[in-house]
Order: structure tokens, then C-alpha cells, then sequence
């Protein structure tokens, strides 16, 4: 059949339904259908076949039956015809000629025939004819007919029992097609009913289906989806939470200079003071637009350390980083002496960008709000594949009771000495935890405070022998231990 006969066929069968299209059947009517439309191909291929035996071994039996009735009477009707017509069998009709003799055993009259089989229909009855030449006088022949009707009631009749059987092995296999495909769905009816139960507040995987490897790869296929949704939907709702906390924060902290910042355009607008205090009111007021620029920087690169993603993630050579940061802070910071103490040469999957400016900050902190004038890095090996950052500075230090909560945003250390966003330590503590580790402050052997990066290098992380330590002056950009 063609795809446009197939097509006009499916659409005729749409239209007996009344839809548009044709309603979907269940699995189990779909192997019950597939089924019986196996067995109706095989039952008719052997169906065939029978029918055409059927015909062919009845008539081969009657023929059979003829020719041993043929020779008896052949044999009988030499020496008597009285006696051949007595030994004829029920129903059976012979003729005997010779030249111009015709002799009917009963009140059938068979004509003249060659010699062999016929079938021919004498007085409205079909009969089976064999004619055969007598051995002891050529010129007399012997024919025996018998009536077909009997063998054709027979052939009749097992045809139609070839036909009901064969009905009732294509009604057999579609029953036992829907009983056992039953079974065979269940695995698929059980994953229905798990899948059911998924919903936009529960996305936990599914148990995976046995009994079927089909329903066991696609169980997979959903719990695989459903993870993937579910990552996606925390981050979904991580970005919305950063959003939310980005502009919380931003309006708490942004109001208190954003009102000093207005009230002393006003001033300027409506007092006209004289030129020195203006140009205190103006430096105030650079001073406000500073803070309100830091800030926005810090929650800005606080957010895109919350939504950093895994492909964002690079190899990382930890001596090649610090030398850079030292390099950096040297010339940022010239009154400052940045040091590069004893550094283990190890390269792991990180945050480049993040690393640089958790270190930046570190240092700048320790410079500009612990008045330090020496600032140390170093790392040393930890056990279970962790490794520590240390960055060491001479300043005033941190009280203990407030090791913990600096770290904590817009937090700002009592022993701070300028004004800050109080976002350099959140920032340093974010990327540790991206990190898959930990900050904290201890005390310094330089005197003052003590920040400790704990990351964990992952398992191709790669370590060799400590690079040996250098120093180098100058001052340095990035980490305060007093601000916070």
C-alpha cells in the first residue's frame, strides 16, 4: 500500500470517528492488534495451502477409489456382466461397449470416452469417470463413474473447519497478545504512575524501572532530565535570589551617602558658603560618590561570584598567580613591601579571575585598613587534597571576638582606620567556598592578622617541589585583615 493510499485510508478512518484524527490505542491493543495481524498472515499463507490440499486429497482419494472399483469390475465383467454390475458399489454407475453394444450396469448411461480420467455431468449430476480397454477384448471398453457430490460435501466441509479454526487461532493470538503484552507494559504503567507524581515543588528523580530494558533506559532519561531541571531551576532561583540581595543591600548601603550626597548639593544650591567650605562640601562629596562607586563594584563582582558556572572554570598555576598579584601590588602600593614567601608549585581547576581579585583584595585590606607595611603570601600543603593561601601582614590586626563575623557583608573590623564597602572579606570567603573550601583569620607571625584561603584541589590537581621564596618591595592592591 502507498503512503498516499495509507493517508486517504487514515483519513476515511478519522472521519468514521467523527475526530480529526484517530484516537491512540493503549500499548497492550496495539501488540493485541500487531499480533493478530501476524497470525491473520500466517494463518492465511497456511490456510491456502489446506484449502488447495484439502481439494486435492479428496479428489485424489476418490480417483484412488475409482480405479480399484475399475479393475474389479474389469476383471469380474470378463467372464459375467450380471455379476461385475452386482459387486458395483453403492452409487456407482458402470457401461460396457463394444462396437456398436452399450450395456448400463444401472439406469446411468455413460458415453463413450478415452481411455482415463474425466469428470462429466450426466442427467444434471456430476460424476467422476474412468474408462478403461478390457485386456481380453480390445475392442470393448469399461466405464465407472462415481458422483462427486460426496467428496465435494467433504472438501466443503473441512474447508470451513480449516475457516473457523483459522478464525479462532487469529482471535487466540490477539487475546494472547493483549494478555501478555499486559505484562509486558507494566514496567511502562509503573513508570507512568512515578512520573505522575512530578510536579514543579517535587523534581526528585525517579527509581529506576526493572523489568523491561526499554522502560529502564527511558526511567533513566527522566531522572537524567529531572536533574538537569533541577540544577537549572537552583540556579534559576539563585540568580533571583543574588538579584534580590544585590538590590537589598545596594539600597541600605546606598542610602546613607546618596543622602549625604544631596544634602550637600543643597547646601551648595542654597547657602553659598564661603570658598573654603565649599570646597569641604565638595570633597565630602567626592568622597561619598567614591564609596557609593566601591560599593556598587563589590556587590557587582559579589554577584557574578554567585553565578559563576562550571565551564567558567580553568586550569589555574597557583606560583604563577601570586607572582602576578605581588608584581601588581608592588606597583600599586609603593610604601608597602609585598613579599612572595615559600609557594608549592601546584596548578588546579579554578577561578583565575576570582582568585586574582580574592588576593587583590586581601592585600589591599591588610595595606589600606590594617595599616601594614609588610604583607607576606605563601601557600603550604594540607592534608585530603587541601592546600592553604596565607597572606601575612605586620598591621594592627583583628580582635578575635571578631574573626568570624568580618567576613560577614558590609561587616567593617573595629581596628579599620578608613571607610570601606565592608564587602573585601565577603568577597575573599566567596571564592574559598567556590573553591571548595574555607577563610578564616588568625594571628600573624608579622604581628598583625593572618588570612588563611583553605581550597581543595581536586584530584588532577598536580603538585611539585616548593618554589623557592622571593621578595620583592613595593606595595601591593588588594586584601585588608582589618576591614572586612
Amino acid at each position: 500500500m502507498t503512503r498516499t493510499a495509507l493517508q486517504r485510508l487514515t483519513h476515511q478512518l478519522a472521519r468514521w470517528f467523527g475526530t480529526s484524527r484517530l484516537p491512540s490505542f493503549s500499548l497492550a491493543t496495539r501488540v493485541a492488534i500487531a499480533s493478530a495481524l501476524g497470525a491473520t498472515i500466517i494463518v492465511a499463507t497456511v490456510g491456502s495451502f489446506m484449502w488447495y490440499r484439502i481439494g486435492t486429497d479428496k479428489h485424489a482419494t476418490l480417483d484412488q477409489h475409482l480405479s480399484a472399483v475399475t479393475s474389479i469390475a474389469a476383471s469380474i465383467s470378463a467372464n459375467s456382466l450380471f455379476a461385475a454390475r452386482t459387486q458395483l458399489p453403492e452409487g456407482f454407475e458402470a457401461t460396457y461397449h463394444a462396437d456398436r453394444i452399450l450395456i448400463a450396469a444401472r439406469s446411468v448411461k455413460i458415453p463413450r470416452l478415452p481411455d482415463g480420467l474425466a469428470t462429466l455431468t450426466i442427467e444434471g449430476e456430476e460424476y467422476r469417470i474412468l474408462t478403461v480397454t478390457l485386456v481380453e477384448d480390445p475392442r470393448a471398453f469399461l466405464s465407472v463413474a462415481s458422483p462427486t457430490a460426496t467428496t465435494v460435501e467433504q472438501i466443503n466441509a473441512e474447508r470451513r473447519l480449516t475457516v473457523i479454526v483459522s478464525m479462532l487461532a487469529i482471535a487466540a493470538a490477539a487475546a494472547l497478545g493483549w494478555l501478555f503484552a499486559g505484562f509486558a507494559v507494566r514496567p511502562l504503567r509503573q513508570l507512568t504512575e512515578q512520573t505522575r507524581r512530578i510536579t514543579a515543588d517535587d523534581l526528585r528523580p525517579i527509581p529506576i524501572i526493572t523489568g523491561a530494558t526499554e522502560a529502564e533506559e527511558l526511567s533513566r532519561a527522566i531522572s537524567s532530565m529531572l536533574a538537569r531541571i533541577t540544577r537549572e531551576q537552583r540556579r534559576k532561583n539563585h540568580a533571583l535570589e543574588t538579584a534580590r540581595d544585590f538590590s537589598s543591600v545596594s539600597a541600605h548601603e546606598l542610602r546613607t551617602p546618596l543622602t549625604a550626597l544631596r544634602t550637600n548639593l543643597e547646601v551648595l544650591d542654597t547657602l553659598d558658603p564661603p570658598p573654603e567650605d565649599r570646597r569641604a562640601i565638595i570633597a565630602e562629596t567626592l568622597s561619598s560618590i567614591t564609596r557609593i562607586e566601591q560599593t556598587l563594584k563589590a556587590l557587582e563582582r559579589l554577584a557574578a561570584g554567585d553565578l559563576a558556572r562550571k565551564a567558567d572554570y580553568e586550569d589555574v598555576n597557583i606560583p604563577d598567580l601570586l607572582d602576578r598579584v605581588v608584581h601588581e601590588a608592588s606597583r600599586i602600593h609603593p610604601p608597602a613591601s609585598i613579599e612572595l614567601g615559600d609557594v608549592d608549585n601546584v596548578t588546579m581547576r579554578g577561578l583565575p579571575a576570582g582568585l586574582r581579585l580574592c588576593l587583590d583584595n586581601a592585600i589591599t585590606n591588610a595595606i589600606k585598613h590594617g595599616r601594614a607595611t609588610i604583607v607576606q603570601l605563601a601557600t603550604k600543603p594540607q592534608r585530603n587534597h587541601y592546600f592553604d593561601i596565607t597572606i601575612d601582614d605586620n598591621g594592627c590586626g583583628i580582635p578575635m571576638k571578631e574573626w568570624e563575623s568580618v567576613f560577614q557583608r558590609f561587616s567593617r573590623g573595629s581596628n579599620t582606620t578608613s571607610s570601606g564597602s565592608g564587602l573585601g572579606l565577603s568577597l575573599v570567603a566567596q571564592q574559598a567556598e567556590l573553591h571548595g573550601g574555607r577563610a578564616f583569620i588568625t594571628t600573624s607571625p608579622l604581628g598583625g592578622a593572618r588570612l588563611t584561603l583553605r581550597i581543595r584541589i581536586p584530584r588532577e590537581g598536580r603538585h611539585s617541589a616548593a618554589v623557592g621564596a622571593a621578595a620583592s618591595s613595593g606595595s601591593g592592591d588588594g586584601t585588608s585583615m582589618s576591614e572586612s
